[in-house]
């Protein structure tokens, strides 16, 4: 059973989650949903990776999220038409708990502590949203999708600045909304200054806390 459910929901409850709910496995690259599906429930990571993206109007692909192990899935899909406007595809082989909606609905009623965790999820992700949608110089921008992937993905167990998964570059000037070639000039200047480390297509974080003041806009 997730940390999320068993740490904000009574011992009761957890096990009427655990009885409805379903264990579904994805492969690298595989869609969990995609854009106009219906929203019939939620998904929490119990292992794996996921990128959350959102089609453009040139046609073009954004990544708007990067959600790893006890992070939850499928609420962008909640209220209005209960159709999904993002699609969500694994980065890797990934197992994910699915709610059904009607049982994530009574949880919330019968677990004020639950209920009052997913009102700050929802209040965080649309605080880094609106952070996100400033003017930020593309340094400052890049330097926030690099702090994201540290954030959300951590280091690998046998590394203290290895990333455990590092976006294409490809991947991080498409959820920078740049180009390709301007996350290859800033990744080297942030490599030059000791930010961060190039190991081939991988990534060292070197500094955490001035990158995270970059992504701040503080330099």
């Amino acid at each position: 059973m997730n940390d999320v459910i068993k740490k904000h929901c009574t011992t009761e409850w957890c096990e009427y989650v655990k009885f409805h709910s379903e264990k579904q496995i994805f492969n690298a690259g595989d869609y969990i949903f995609k854009v106009g599906d219906d929203a019939i429930g939620l998904y929490i990571i119990e292992e794996g990776k996921v990128k959350v993206i959102i089609n453009n109007n040139d046609g073009s692909e954004r990544i708007i999220r990067l959600i790893s192990t006890s992070d939850i899935l499928g609420h962008r899909g909640f209220g209005g038409d209960w159709k999904y406007s993002v699609s969500a595809i694994t980065l890797e082989k990934s197992d994910l708990t699915f709610i059904p909606l009607e049982i994530f609905n009574h949880v919330m009623k019968a677990n004020p502590d639950f209920a009052y965790y997913m009102m700050m999820f929802f209040a965080e992700e649309l605080r880094e949203s609106e952070r996100l949608a400033t003017n930020l110089p593309i340094r400052n921008v890049i330097a926030s999708v690099l702090f994201n992937i540290y954030n959300v993905f951590g280091l690998e167990k046998e590394s203290d600045t290895k990333l455990s998964f590092t976006l294409s570059r490809k991947d991080i000037a498409n959820q920078a909304g740049t180009r390709y070639e301007t996350v290859v000039r800033v990744l080297a200047d942030l490599n030059k200054e000791g930010v961060i480390k190039i190991d081939g297509k991988a990534l060292h974080i070197l500094d955490p806390k001035r990158l995270e003041i970059i992504k701040n806009g503080k330099e």
